[in-house]
């Protein structure tokens, strides 16, 4: 009887415990570097059950996935879609709304001309070769961000949008951003997604911009609102510094999803070795919108592949039950 007592007391205390740290991550409105991750008290989209079908597929090569119909505001499937890992270049995703919404206020103009610091220069990953002291229109360069995944361009957005503090100035307001989407479970210490120096990692515990697949799904469903972003998302290749005296160069899509297979138009990919292969998927047939992320795959052929399988059984499940659910709205329409 007194051991038992000892264990109730043990269980109490371990679960006020717990539901303290809850209400600390609650209250601090998003998840910075140390905080608990998988608390997600506001999940926007409900749980679709009524499936005709049920998703199979040999591909396991992954570690998150989730894949939300955006229409109807349901998840269709999801596999450890709330856990925190390294999301390597779909950092971009917020960098790019924050260019847009720059935009949009008029603060930033399309035919804006930015200037490339040495920094910027130096950058590395993927790029357009930015020359230091380079100028380029705003529009190549979002062309660059969006297509190519262009860290030099990246980074000289964030130059010149993060206000004195320059790229420290942007990542906050990355951060920011991110608390007022309800990102409860992503942090971000880069502009670009690049993976942290060995130094960062050991000495500064720096683990590289983190996020989940329902923060992105959140995030995607944000930055897709811009028409400008899916014209650029669903290009497969376009040129920048096509002018009399300069060498052209081709911006290739990172996603082969828009180019190989029906109904894709975008969003993001990303890699570095210890993320993986990292995909933010849109898709939209007969008026649904889909959205899939799969994150820390190993093989990016794989990983399309199954990406398409699992959008590809997303549209069966939710197509004709929408086409129903129009027909019957229209029947009462006529009704009244």
């Amino acid at each position: 009887m007194k051991y038992r007592t000892i264990i109730l007391i043990t269980i109490i205390l371990i679960s006020n415990s717990l539901l303290s740290k809850y209400k600390d991550h609650e209250n601090e409105g998003f998840a910075g570097p140390d905080s608990l991750r998988n608390f997600i008290p506001n999940n926007k989209y409900s749980s679709k059950i009524d499936f005709k079908s049920k998703f199979k597929s040999r591909f396991k090569d992954y570690n998150n996935v989730m894949l939300v119909d955006l229409t109807n505001q349901q998840v269709l499937y999801e596999e450890n879609g709330y856990d925190m890992c390294e999301i390597a270049s779909l950092t971009k995703m917020m960098s790019i709304l924050l260019i847009f919404e720059e935009i949009k206020s008029g603060k930033l103009s399309l035919n804006d001309t930015l200037k490339a610091s040495t920094k910027a220069s130096q950058i590395g990953g993927s790029q357009i070769f930015l020359r230091e002291y380079e100028l380029m229109r705003v529009e190549d360069l979002l062309k660059a961000v969006v297509i190519k995944s262009a860290n030099d361009a990246t980074y000289t957005f964030a130059e010149k949008l993060g206000g004195e503090k320059k790229v420290d100035g942007f990542v906050e307001k990355m951060n920011m951003r991110s608390k007022e989407l309800g990102l409860r479970n992503t942090y971000y210490y880069y502009p670009h997604g690049l993976p942290p120096t060995w130094a960062e990692r050991k000495k500064e515990k720096i683990r590289g911009n983190r996020s989940t697949c329902y923060d992105l799904i959140l995030l995607a469903e944000e930055v897709i609102q811009y028409p400008k972003l899916m014209e650029f998302s669903s290009t497969w290749f376009d040129y920048i510094r096509d002018e009399p005296g300069k060498k052209k160069f081709m911006l290739r899509n990172t996603s082969r999803l828009i180019k190989d297979y029906p109904y894709f138009d975008g969003l993001k990919t990303g890699f570095y070795d210890k993320a993986g292969f990292n995909i933010v998927a849109t898709a939209k047939k007969d008026g649904v919108r889909l959205v899939a992320v799969v994150l820390g795959t190993r093989s990016m052929r794989g990983r399309d592949k199954f990406v398409n399988k699992l959008v590809t059984w997303g549209f069966e499940q939710v197509i004709d039950n929408a086409a129903i659910e129009a027909a019957f709205q229209k029947d009462m329409k006529v009704g009244r």
